[in-house]
């Protein structure tokens, strides 16, 4: 699945943020231990599920794929206050950011916020918080 579209929504949405990075990631390691520094934001393919058309067949699907956000903050703000993104703070902007938005104009289906989870807190002064979002998107084979 390709996630550069969310990226390049995030990227352009959350412009004013100091972010650090807003990256794919192949995975939770890789963006866990790929990671410089906080505040950051990752998009990692989740899952895709076909359904089948009947007026069409086989070669076209509607396909219900789900991609993760991967944020991480700072959990002690060391400089003060001066700036620092808070986890809650940076989920309402990428909610802003990706609910309701049309990533395939194909479909006409917008995305849709799933659920939301703390993935890890570390003790190196960070956490990690992912939230899940879906959308449909289609395929057609050259069958």
């Amino acid at each position: 699945m390709d996630v550069m579209p969310v990226i390049h929504r995030l990227r352009d949405r959350l412009a004013d943020l100091k972010l650090r990075e807003i990256e794919p990631a192949a995975g939770l390691n890789a963006a866990m231990n790929g990671n410089r520094a906080a505040p950051a934001v990752y998009v990692i393919p989740l899952s895709e599920r076909g359904v089948h058309q009947p007026h069409t067949g086989d070669v076209d699907q509607l396909e219900h794929r789900l991609v993760a956000v991967f944020m991480t903050v700072e959990a002690i703000d060391t400089r003060g206050g001066n700036g620092a993104i808070d986890l809650e703070s940076l989920r309402k902007r990428v909610k802003k950011a990706l609910i309701g938005w049309v990533p395939e104009q194909d479909t006409g289906d917008p995305m849709l916020f799933h659920s939301g989870d703390l993935v890890d807190f570390p003790g190196d002064g960070r956490i990690w918080w992912a939230d899940e979002y879906g959308f449909t998107g289609y395929f057609r084979s050259e069958q």
